[in-house]
């Protein structure tokens, strides 16, 4: 199949999850792959050419310009992405469009493909208009979501929480199918290791150290500021105990002046963004990984990659309270525990004990390792996604398998 791949945000300076993975994965299956990204935070220029997040395929990426000025940048990109995208349909070089926008390029895709008979399967992560910061935008964005939700071929969402919501806010026009194919993870790639002792020290953690590890977005609602105040009032209970926040977002600035402002330079490490390759490096350091995200609209009802990540690495997970989390995650049977960031030095307590008690530290990582394998491979859900965009090509195009 010929397979366009269509977000707003960069394909390359975004930490890798399923907008990459999913991607060069269906290259590395045969397929041809193109994505249209838009970068907000780059300089509008143009460019095209071959790239790979994950070492695992290889896909044709091409950036769409606009005018770097505030609000002029966004306005610009959705004005100047039809240019990219319509010469392609009208030459038959797309077969399926899988969608993960809305604003930007969301929207005239959908226009776009149905003009030209190319079928789009739209990809749900979020609570598209409740996760940007500005409220001035919640209302077009809103309106926005409901017109893709009601004219995309297919809806794919992550988990049957936010199939509800699709087929809540599309209302009765909602004619197409809403299919629900789970996160997957690499059980080759992410992995048990043992801890690197230099790539430990490398990074101030000695050998008697215990670390409990975030990876992946600081967003405002990621928790971590308030786990840092926390941290600096309990911290004399645990010298021992060290945080490493793996990844970048909102939250960087405000992180590094807390660290340097309540004392933690050696007790918390800011990693930043690392290579794709090198995420089950870090995640071999921790003794704990947590997921401390704030429970609200947004995050209520999503399942972060990272959760799936750190089992499949073997590592115990404390996680806030996300309903839908839970209730796919059984707390214990699937290494997964739950506590409220609000209870902060609740939250803090837990991740002490299992970073410090090797008996329910190795049940939970020997129960999580088990769970993950059984139910979220990444093979398997690549496989469905596979064969959900081929069937919906050939249903659209009424012929062969592509």
């Amino acid at each position: 199949m010929n397979i366009l791949v269509v977000h707003e945000v960069s394909y390359l300076k975004k930490v890798v999850y399923e907008y990459q993975d999913f991607a060069e994965r269906l290259a590395a299956r045969g397929h041809r792959v193109s994505v249209i990204d838009y970068d907000a935070t780059g300089d509008g220029e143009y460019g095209k050419a071959e790239c790979s997040k994950t070492g695992l395929g290889r896909v044709v990426l091409e950036n769409t310009p606009h005018l770097n000025l505030p609000f002029v940048k966004y306005v610009s990109g959705r004005w100047n992405y039809p240019k990219l995208l319509e010469p392609k349909l009208r030459q038959g070089a797309v077969d399926v469009v899988l969608l993960y926008s809305i604003f930007v390029n969301g929207t005239s895709t959908i226009r776009l493909c149905r003009k030209y008979g190319v079928p789009v399967v739209y990809r749900v992560l979020d609570i598209y208009h409740k996760i940007r910061g500005n409220p001035l935008m919640a209302v077009p964005l809103y309106f926005a979501e409901r017109f893709t939700y009601r004219n995309a071929d297919v809806v794919c969402v992550t988990n049957e929480k936010l199939r509800g919501y699709v087929e809540r806010l599309a209302g009765a026009r909602r004619l197409a199918p809403v299919s629900v194919i789970h996160h997957g993870v690499d059980l080759d790639f992410f992995k048990p290791l043992p801890r690197d002792p230099e790539f430990a020290a490398r990074h101030g953690i000695r050998p008697e150290d215990r670390v409990a590890l975030f990876l992946g977005t600081t967003y405002d609602f990621s928790g971590l500021d308030r786990l840092l105040e926390g941290f600096a009032k309990l911290k004399a209970h645990w010298p021992q105990l060290k945080i490493v926040v793996v990844g970048g977002g909102d939250l960087d600035g405000k992180l590094a002046a807390m660290v340097a402002r309540l004392g933690l330079r050696q007790d918390v490490i800011l990693a930043g963004s690392q290579p794709y390759q090198e995420v089950p490096r870090w995640i071999s350091l921790a003794d704990v990984a947590f997921n401390s995200f704030r429970v609200n609209d947004v995050t209520r009802d999503v399942i972060p990659i990272k959760l799936l990540q750190y089992l499949a690495c073997a590592k115990p997970v404390v996680c806030t309270p996300m309903p839908d989390v839970m209730r796919l995650f059984p707390e214990r049977e699937s290494g997964m525990v739950y506590c409220d960031i609000g209870k902060t030095e609740d939250y803090l307590r837990l991740l002490a004990r299992i970073a410090f008690d090797p008996g329910e530290n190795q049940a939970l990582a020997r129960d999580g390792l088990a769970f993950v394998t059984a139910h979220f491979s990444m093979q398997s859900q690549i496989a469905k996604l596979e064969a959900l965009l081929s069937e919906t090509a050939r249903k659209r195009a009424g012929a062969a398998p592509c």
